[in-house]
């Protein structure tokens, strides 16, 4: 069975240049264009811009990716940036770069006319990162009577958890979920506990297909920073900052453990949506320096050493989609000690503790008990991985269905 042509939408990705570290949903989009390219003999990228909707072919992708790898740098920001009073940043680059490999560009009101210009028959229109899911944009998708739309939902969290996202987000994201579920022919999610959250939205009238992300490759590890002690347990929590992750419990749990043995904390992730109370804790806190330590922009080459040799990763988060970062640490041999979720038992099995993630004590505990283990010894069970292979195997087999004429 030949495969469909694709459509990949960049537009998450363009989002995020120059804003530092990819996140868990940018390395899913990022792992879709490795593959589209590789799939797809004449693919095709969307992206929406500043001054309306950019598509281009796989030269542009790769250029445009070299660049977010940092294998080559940005071009200055063309006429059209500076004419709107753009200035020197990254994303005008990436959006001049996109404009000079543009297969066709238009204003936002004309996407109907630019998609049914240029896709093919057949094509897959895909959108992986939750950039791009209005109503405008998928419903001019969905007019070409020959594309079919495919959404990757990771997660429902601003609706079960509205506490947790910033208000006006709540809003918009029950809006993406709406035109999601008026326009996309394929639901794509990342575990079974995502998916049955999604079927009580959609039902059953659409396929909704659940594959666990993969890993991407192991970086080359960087050298440690010098605030990092090699003769004093540590654990590391990775994550962006926001009350989702329930820093707070860690910050509490540092203060509780007996100074005269107190491991060292490493918390690392970019500032997010966050209560300007945690912020101030974190920046004035009386261990800072000395026992807890904040990393906002580590390479993932440093956070491979800093994860190495760890007594553990704590993962204590509130809510998730589905997480990465104890999957990380397991392929490593670091033991994940984490909330005690159902998606984090789907994917991680038996290779981690899972805790409440409102029981200090029992935190407190298990932190005590695991810094006199021995490092030497792998601290349970080999975990299963998920692999992109395995991944891409299954969204294949969900995108070649139900085609016209199969």
């Amino acid at each position: 069975m030949s495969h469909p042509p694709l459509c990949l939408d960049l537009t998450r990705l363009l989002s995020r240049v120059g804003r530092g570290p990819l996140t868990g949903v940018d390395r899913v989009e990022r792992a879709y264009a490795d593959w589209v390219l590789a799939r797809d003999d004449d693919p095709r990228f969307l992206a929406r811009t500043s001054r309306g909707y950019i598509l281009f072919g796989a030269d542009g992708a790769r250029a445009f990716l070299a660049a977010l790898d940092g294998k080559t740098s940005w071009p200055r920001p063309d006429l059209l940036s500076r004419l709107t009073g753009k200035g020197e940043l990254d994303r005008h680059g990436a959006e001049a770069l996109l404009r000079r490999h543009a297969i066709g560009r238009c204003l936002h009101s004309n996407l109907f006319r630019l998609l049914s210009q240029h896709l093919r028959e057949g094509t897959v229109y895909l959108n992986t990162g939750h950039s791009n899911l209005s109503r405008q944009c998928l419903m001019a998708v969905a007019a070409n009577p020959d594309v079919r739309v495919a959404v990757f939902l990771h997660d429902v969290i601003p609706l079960d958890y509205p506490q947790f996202a910033r208000p006006e987000i709540v809003d918009h994201f029950r809006a993406m979920v709406i035109a999601t579920a008026e326009f996309a022919d394929i639901v794509l999610c990342n575990s079974q506990e995502t998916r049955a959250r999604l079927m009580q939205d959609f039902g059953t009238e659409r396929p909704i297909v659940a594959a666990h992300l993969g890993l991407p490759d192991l970086p080359a590890e960087e050298p440690l920073f010098p605030d990092t002690d090699p003769d004093t347990p540590r654990f590391v929590a990775i994550g962006t900052i926001e009350p989702r992750k329930n820093h707070a419990l860690l910050l509490d749990v540092w203060e509780e453990l007996p100074a005269k043995c107190r491991p060292h904390l490493h918390i690392v992730g970019a500032r997010g949506w966050a209560d300007p109370s945690l912020f101030r804790r974190l920046e004035t806190h009386a261990l800072r320096g000395t026992a807890i330590f904040e990393h906002n922009a580590l390479s993932d080459g440093q956070v491979r050493s800093l994860l190495t040799g760890a007594h553990g990763l704590l993962f204590p988060t509130l809510a998730e989609g589905f997480g990465y970062p104890p999957l990380e640490a397991a392929r490593l041999g670091v033991l994940p000690i984490c909330s005690d979720l159902p998606v984090l038992r789907e994917t991680l099995g038996d290779c981690a503790v899972y805790l409440d993630p409102a029981d200090r004590y029992s935190w407190i505990e298990t932190i005590k008990k695991r810094m006199r283990a021995s490092l030497a010894e792998r601290p349970g069970p080999s975990p299963v991985l998920p692999t992109w292979q395995a991944h891409f195997e299954t969204v294949a087999q969900a995108l070649g269905a139900g085609r016209a004429g199969d």
